[in-house]
């Protein structure tokens, strides 16, 4: 599912980040401990110096072998992917779309991490639990795959649904060609709960300089494909992504090769 390329990558960033991203900010990017959180995470095996208050008895008593439940910490990073699935992300801006999400989202499980997973276009597809497990990722994105896109974008619906889910921090990567971004910023007051990183996925056609007497002819790149009669909102919207994320937009591609792309996103320098 995930391609060769990306598997390379993310063997890399296993071997080479001992510790996740540091910040003041508790629930950021920060190294998993054992201990008592809130959320039950497995039984496993009883190792010398656990906490004996929390021996599974009941496995215990059926092993034979000494078996200790063990915690989220309230520490663990939470990781929210927005995941734009509208129709203006099509064929090779798709498949970059989804190999982005994948790869982060296995990233972070492997990193002790856990994720929510938010598909979005006009109606909502997120399967609205956590995901802590490589399982978990692989059966989400094997039903993401076989979804077709929506016909438009709504970017309040996702955000007002993993508000929901989870009102504190957390990090939140935006994977989206955002569309319409610039009105959806005007109309609605976005509070940075969540410390957002956005990977806008370029459509070519958006960077293409038409002549004047051209343009009415230009093929859009948005949800409703049509002819523009002057130009698109590309400007705007990008305007508009670079104020809301700041730095910590990376712009994507889908021509070229991923891995190199991606880099940046481990290497911006976080708040806090």
């Amino acid at each position: 599912m995930l391609s060769p390329e990306l598997k390379r990558l993310l063997q890399v960033l296993q071997w080479e980040t001992k510790k996740k991203f540091s910040s003041t900010k508790q629930g950021l990017l920060t190294m998993s401990e054992r201990g008592r959180g809130l959320d039950f995470k497995e039984v496993r095996n009883y190792h010398y110096g656990d906490d004996m208050r929390y021996i599974d008895w009941n496995v215990t008593s059926r092993t034979g072998e000494l078996y200790t439940k063990e915690y989220y910490e309230e520490r663990d990073a939470s990781i929210i992917i927005f995941y734009d699935t509208s129709v203006s992300l099509s064929s090779s801006k798709r498949t970059t779309a989804f190999q982005i999400a994948l790869f982060l989202s296995l990233f972070h499980i492997k990193m002790g991490n856990r994720v929510l997973l938010v598909p979005f276009s006009d109606h909502q597809l997120a399967p609205g639990k956590w995901l802590r497990t490589e399982t978990d990722i692989f059966l989400a994105f094997a039903k993401i795959a076989k979804q077709e896109n929506g016909e438009g974008t709504n970017y309040a619906e996702a955000y007002q649904f993993a508000f929901r889910l989870h009102p504190k921090h957390a990090v939140s990567y935006w994977i989206s060609d955002f569309n319409d971004f610039s009105n959806y910023l005007k109309t609605n007051k976005i509070p940075k709960i969540w410390e957002p990183i956005g990977i806008w996925i370029q459509d070519e056609i958006d960077t293409l300089k038409f002549p004047l007497w051209l343009r009415m002819f230009q093929k859009i790149s948005e949800e409703n494909i049509g002819f523009r009669e002057n130009e698109n909102t590309y400007q705007k919207d990008l305007k508009a992504a670079k104020s809301f994320f700041g730095v910590q937009l990376v712009q994507i591609n889908p021509n070229t090769k991923l891995s190199q792309q991606i880099l940046p996103l481990f290497k911006i320098k976080r708040n806090g």
